[in-house]
């Protein structure tokens, strides 16, 4: 496993160390064995036994510098989903170097639990266990970490080492969403779109005809009440002219009562752009305003038709604003278990849940809406006609014929179906929303992974100009019986997939994936490095079975290597290079990033057809990676529900938070000021692990990634992937069919979890589902 790892990598070329060649990791001596986790080599007992008996390998766990205390292992079992290897903090979650308690002050915690953490029995920590652990944190600062009697950073089990670039290394300028003045009066700035009716109604959550032109706008919020002052100043600052016949509603309060308000007033104008109202009273309370207040508002919209062609009145978004907070919220109630995306967590849909996944965030900014709006109507062009996929929008006669001459779809909407996750077909159905990803022997010149000679990176089942495409790929399933200890059965799916037609001889070396939902992504992109890297594990130096570590890929812009965030196998750097590669993979449209289309070695005809240049702009580009960045992510629900809170005890119990963190945070340097110090609650680590063979594909490599290994998928909003995209199929072939299958493949490092997960009373099982299903 060490000598595949690094002749994989040094044939890449890297000058990066990853520290499991084999002198290398003989030297550090963090575990006895290296295989992966849940495997038992031939004549050896399985994890936890020794051989003719039980009872638990201690193995050679890693040291702390210094003398000082040691950290236990229950803590990395049963806490690592919240703090790293080593006991630092992470997402926001508390330093327990600073808790200054007595050690009964410190049990008494750890046994009832929090809002944020389970509580934990004598079963999961023992009284000897919370000594030690409270004796390793009251000691004093972090501890540097060794091992083997090298010094390393926390991250340096990870078996990396060596310059890993920063995506952003340094902010870039924005205004800040909320300012204070020193009076105390508070200013916050944001923006909205058009509706087509009131929240609570259909026609609230789609885009209406004609979103991306001129049917924005920018919206300020005075607060005087932390200053000391009566009022709440709102200024709506529209992109287009407003009508010269009407006024401008402004609607506060609501009743309670649906989506009725209790004051609709007219806005006095400045000018055509410009619109000032002032809040005086809290009419739902008849009294004066007060810190705390819930201040529900929307804009009653006029435009002037002779600035804007077609419908010209419109409802717009519905605000909540917490008097003296500076912050928008998405709920009626504060509920921080919700808040997924932290300021960017979009309400709660009340018609229409299927558009949950098509919200641009809560927070967003005058600066970003339009190029929002714009990037989604790239989203929904048709790159061969130029078409739009939703009705009474014009044809973008710019962008048509541009795609192809090869491709699996013509709209990035065709795989990405209301922005949520594909599926395989039916068996013997040909693939609308997934893909077929192609390789070649070894890895390529960069790392990465070859391209097949005869067909290029991915089997493309269109051929554009009506000839036949590469091939088709389908799917057939063996039912894999089996049973849970209570007796409980379950039948599993293993797919085989085959293809006809292929033009140009069988295929050997592939992997099948399903286009996964796109919310957060600009969330994930804001991590900071040292918060991925905290995390990263790869020689399990503290004993837990699990050995995530980062994919590493050299940026397509400047060459230089960044961790891997997106795509199954963590294989792409950024947004961009994320939209890019998906255009010229599955469209075939070239960007400055891959200006050449998708093609074998061999398909002359195919190679012929490459444009003079790349297809898309720079500023279209930029344009796609802005809605991506901004979406929102939805809330959870049902977070009051007991099952619900029974089951995210649970889950952490069961160790599936190691991998599926719960909580991160984003750093100070996005460029876009919206995604930038948000607390999120993802449950990935963004994190390569091994999930055993029966979840391997047959690809050669994937820069550091093998074919058992997967980044950790993010799980917000995978509860409503049934009402978004009418399935829940999980995976990256999609073969489970809902979140219990899907726990069921689980093996490799996962596999203990997985255990522990099946040896749950049905009825925790089910708790278990149930939360996931809030998320």
């Amino acid at each position: 496993m060490i000598e595949r790892r690094s002749r994989r990598w040094v044939s890449g070329g890297f000058n990066v160390v990853l520290g499991l060649l084999a002198t290398g990791a003989a030297g550090l001596g963090c575990t006895g064995d290296l295989s992966p986790a849940g495997e038992t080599p031939p004549g050896e007992a399985p994890p936890g036994e020794t051989p003719g008996g039980g009872g638990e390998q201690p193995g050679a766990p890693c040291a702390e510098a210094g003398g000082g205390p040691a950290l236990p292992q229950a803590f990395a079992l049963n806490c690592g989903g919240c703090h790293n290897a080593h006991g630092a903090p992470g997402g926001g979650f508390p330093d327990l170097f600073a808790f200054d308690g007595s050690l009964e002050a410190f049990t008494e915690q750890v046994r009832k639990g929090t809002d944020r953490m389970p509580a934990f029995d004598e079963q999961r920590l023992t009284a000897s266990d919370l000594a030690a652990i409270y004796a390793y944190f009251s000691s004093g600062a972090p501890p540097a970490a060794t091992c083997g009697g090298g010094e390393v950073t926390p991250g340096a089990c990870s078996g990396v080492s060596g310059s890993v670039s920063p995506l952003f290394p340094a902010a870039t300028g924005g205004k800040a969403i909320t300012t204070r003045a020193a009076d105390g009066t508070i200013t916050l700035e944001a923006a909205g779109r058009v509706r087509g009716r009131h929240e609570r109604e259909k026609e609230f959550s789609p885009f209406q005809p004609l979103y991306f032109e001129n049917r924005s706008y920018k919206f300020v919020v005075e607060d005087t009440i932390p200053a000391g002052g009566s009022t709440i100043k709102f200024t709506w600052l529209p992109h287009a002219n407003a009508s010269d016949d009407q006024i401008i509603n402004f609607r506060c309060w609501y009743t309670g009562d649906g989506n009725v308000f209790h004051a609709n007033h007219g806005m006095k104008r400045i000018t055509s752009t410009h619109w000032e109202f002032v809040v005086d009273r809290n009419a739902r309370e008849s009294r004066e305003i007060r810190e705390g207040d819930l201040l529900e508002f929307e804009f009653g919209v006029f435009l002037d038709p002779k600035t804007v062609e077609g419908r010209t009145s419109y409802y717009s978004d519905t605000f909540r604003y917490r008097v003296g907070s500076g912050e928008l919220t998405p709920f009626d109630a504060p509920n921080e278990a919700a808040l997924s995306g932290g300021a960017g967590t979009i309400p709660y849909i009340y018609e229409e849940p299927h558009l949950y996944y098509e919200q641009m965030a809560l927070n967003i900014q005058d600066g970003s809406i339009q190029r929002f709006l714009e990037g989604r109507r790239l989203f929904h062009t048709d790159f061969a006609t130029g078409e739009h996929t939703e009705g009474g929008n014009p044809v973008f006669d710019e962008h048509a014929g541009k795609a192809g001459p090869l491709a699996n779809q013509t709209t990035c909407v065709g795989c990405h179906i209301h922005n949520g996750r594909g599926a395989p077909p039916e068996p013997g159905e040909a693939m609308e929303t997934a893909v077929v990803k192609l390789f070649g022997a070894g890895a390529g010149a960069d790392g990465g992974p070859s391209a097949d000679p005869r067909y290029g990176r991915q089997l493309q089942d269109r051929a554009l100009d009506g000839s036949p495409g590469e091939g088709t790929a389908t799917v057939a399933y063996t039912e894999v019986p089996g049973q849970f200890p209570d007796g409980t059965p379950y039948v599993l799916r293993q797919p085989t997939f085959r293809f006809s037609g292929p033009a140009a001889g069988q295929i050997a070396s592939y992997s099948v994936r399903v286009a996964r939902p796109v919310v957060g992504m600009g969330l994930l992109e804001a991590i900071a490095e040292a918060t991925v890297l905290e995390r990263a594990d790869g020689m399990d130096c503290n004993q837990d079975g699990i050995s995530g570590r980062p994919n590493l890929i050299p940026d397509p812009v400047s060459g230089v290597l960044r961790i891997g965030r997106f795509g199954w196998k963590a294989g792409k750097v950024s947004v961009p290079h994320q939209v890019a590669d998906a255009l010229v993979a599955d469209m075939g449209v070239t960007t400055r990033l891959f200006p050449v289309e998708e093609c074998g070695e061999a398909q002359a005809g195919c190679r012929a057809d490459t444009r003079g240049g790349p297809e898309l702009s720079d500023e279209d580009l930029d344009r796609m990676a802005a809605y991506m960045r901004l979406l929102g992510v939805p809330p959870r629900r049902d977070t009051a529900d007991p099952a619900v809170q029974r089951g995210e005890v649970l889950f952490s119990q069961a160790g599936c938070a190691s991998c599926h963190v719960p909580t991160m945070k984003t750093g100070s340097d996005h460029p876009f000021v919206e995604l930038r110090d948000q607390i999120i609650h993802p449950y990935s680590d963004l994190l390569l692990h091994d999930m055993g063979e029966a979840l391997a594909d047959t690809s050669t490599s994937d820069h550091l990634a093998g074919p058992r290994e997967w980044r950790t998928p993010p799980l917000w909003g995978i509860g409503l992937l049934e009402v978004v995209n009418g399935h829940t199929q999980l995976l990256h072939d999609g073969r489970a069919r809902d979140v219990v299958e899907a726990i069921l493949w689980h093996g490799g490092e996962a596999d203990s979890a997985k255990r522990r997960f099946m040896a749950l009373p049905s009825e925790d099982r089910d708790a278990l589902v149930a939360f996931l299903r809030s998320l």
